[in-house]
């Protein structure tokens, strides 16, 4: 059997042979036309700079330049196409356009109608082939966007799409009946009403899959045909004040709509993929107002750590846990208890997602060389008691931070680490020295977000064989280092079975779970001496410090949550 696998058939090698050979002569072929293209084309382009510079003028490389789609509406296409001429830059009253043939007397007529509105003209040639792609923006189906999405959503069609939007699946049936203007707005008020904190628009061969995370999980909405959406994607580009013409880069960009009393504002982010752009969208209400702690997810035990963390006049407050675990909804929760008129409250963040009364909020600004290191030693300067820093990055952020705490400041900011006393560990890794963290820190909470049953159709069951260990194993640990814990395993849990007012996913709203301490004088020392993590986690648990499991289980005993949403945040099994 063994031979008869290995033995070769000489036909069929020959055979692969020809195709070999053919596809490679086809691509040869494609290859060489794309150099004689290419060779073409910088002729073109030298006799155009040629011209130029007979002439006076300067030369642009429309291939090469991101067009503002604002520039579009300084012309109408007719004109334009006219013409032979484009604006493609402008700052104020300065405007350089880019033209075929400056004898053009249409052209001439064009130019003299921008200098009668005030423009300061800078004349610029270019070849007739780099025009026409531009002149494309104003006629493909690729590159069609209507003014009017410049404007917020009415308060009109607000109305209307609210009394139809119930549900996701209301949603799902809308969709199909509507142009692109109205499918962006539906998207919009949808992901709104359904207190979904992104939009995934997410390209695949043929079409678009429309996703809002709802309560941090990603659901898919609908999907709709890769035409219709090349217009939506346009709309979004050009309410963001995104580039229209550029595609195969990231780009970033915002923009706001209006629910009622509620301004919303859109930060949008662009990536090239293999079958067109993908959009990030996420929603930020500025107008939201503050949760109380215990709307957060934080117990009695817990609360009293951080009332005595917020009662010292200095140090280091940190939060810490994966992207969307709700550490800035936390950290807002935490300026506010230092809110008051007698402190002065500077913060640093990326970006602003609420704002808050009598706090100076500050963005930065990366491309302009304003970030999160060189922005707080700006504030430092403006003589704050407390500072909030969005995040922590890097070792220069790091250091200027525990500076700050060691000089008479409160401050507070959130870090990538895994757990509390990791978040030491983390600390070192970026650079930080013990002798700086040790006397610096104050408290780390460290945090997830699990789901909440949803209230409307929860529903009891009897708890199985394997959770009633799971409970019993995690309540017995919490009674060694609480003696007095009351705690007894339940029979029955709730859980959701899906409703309307859910989407029928059976859960409504996120609540954290967390574990927090307090770095006392031992745990200083410990770090001081170079403790390590299973060091640092020993002293916590004496000290009573409940793990995020172990605060998930009550939560689950509370029916609040499930045992599957635990598993979900902490990976327990």
């Amino acid at each position: 059997m063994a031979d008869r696998q290995q033995t070769t058939n000489p036909i069929k090698n020959q055979q692969n042979e020809i195709v070999i050979k053919a596809d490679n002569a086809e691509d040869t072929s494609n290859s060489q036309q794309r150099v004689i293209s290419e060779i073409n084309r910088d002729f073109k382009e030298r006799s155009v700079q040629k011209e130029a510079t007979e002439t006076g003028l300067s030369y642009v490389d429309l291939s090469k330049i991101p067009i503002n789609p604002e520039l579009l509406y300084l012309l109408k296409p007719e004109e334009a196409k006219n013409a032979m001429l484009m604006p493609f830059f402008r700052i104020g009253k300065k405007l350089r356009i880019a033209l075929v043939d400056p004898s053009n007397s249409y052209a001439q007529d064009v130019i003299q109608k921008l200098k009668d509105k005030n423009y300061k003209i800078n004349i610029n040639l270019t070849s007739k082939e780099n025009l026409d792609l531009v002149l494309n923006l104003y006629n493909s189906s690729q590159y069609k966007v209507e003014k009017k999405i410049e404007n917020i959503i009415d308060a009109s069609a607000v109305e209307a799409y609210e009394k139809e939007i119930k549900n996701l699946y209301n949603l799902k049936e809308k969709i199909a009946s509507l142009n692109s203007e109205e499918a962006l707005n539906l998207i919009n008020i949808g992901a709104y009403k359904t207190n979904a904190s992104d939009i995934h628009l997410q390209p695949e061969e043929g079409f678009i899959i429309v996703r809002f995370r709802i309560d941090g999980i990603l659901q898919e909405i609908f999907r709709i045909d890769t035409k219709i959406f090349i217009n939506i994607a346009n709309q979004i580009k050009y309410k963001a004040k995104m580039k229209l013409n550029i595609s195969n880069i990231p780009q970033d960009g915002r923009y706001g709509f209006q629910v009622n009393e509620n301004k919303i504002d859109v930060r949008v982010n662009s990536l090239p993929t293999e079958f067109g752009e993908a959009f990030v969208c996420r929603l930020l209400d500025s107008k939201k107002n503050l949760l109380d702690f215990t709307d957060l997810g934080f117990r009695n035990e817990n609360l009293d750590r951080i009332n005595h963390s917020v009662g010292l006049s200095h140090g280091m407050i940190l939060l810490t846990g994966p992207t969307g675990s709700g550490k800035t909804t936390t950290l807002y929760s935490m300026l506010g208890k230092y809110n008051t008129p007698e402190k002065k409250i500077i913060t640093l963040e990326d970006p602003i997602e609420y704002n808050i009364e009598n706090v100076t909020q500050s963005q930065i600004n990366p491309k302009r060389d304003y970030t999160f290191a060189t922005g707080l030693k700006a504030i430092l300067r403006q003589d704050p008691d407390v500072v909030m820093i969005g995040e922590i990055r890097d070792l220069e952020t790091a250091e200027t931070a525990a500076q700050a705490a060691l000089t008479g400041h409160v401050v507070l900011s959130t870090l990538h680490a895994n757990g509390v006393v990791e978040t030491v560990a983390r600390l070192v890794n970026m650079g930080l020295p013990e002798f700086v963290i040790a006397p610096a820190l104050n408290t780390v909470i460290a945090q997830r977000l699990v789901r909440k049953i949803c209230p409307n159709c929860q529903t009891d069951y009897k708890i199985k064989g394997k959770e009633y260990e799971e409970i019993a194993r995690i309540i017995e640990g919490i009674k060694v280092i609480m003696p007095e814990f009351k705690y007894e395993i339940p029979k029955i849990l709730l859980k959701g079975i899906g409703c309307e007012i859910c989407s029928h996913s059976g859960y409504k709203g996120q609540i954290a779970i967390l574990e927090i301490i307090n770095f006392d004088d031992e745990l200083k020392d410990k770090i001081l001496h170079g403790g390590t993590v299973h060091e640092l986690f020993e002293i916590s648990r004496r000290k009573r410090m409940l793990t995020m499991e172990e605060d998930g289980i009550l939560k689950v005993i509370d029916g609040t949550t499930t045992l599957e949403e635990i598993h979900r945040v902490t990976k327990v099994v």
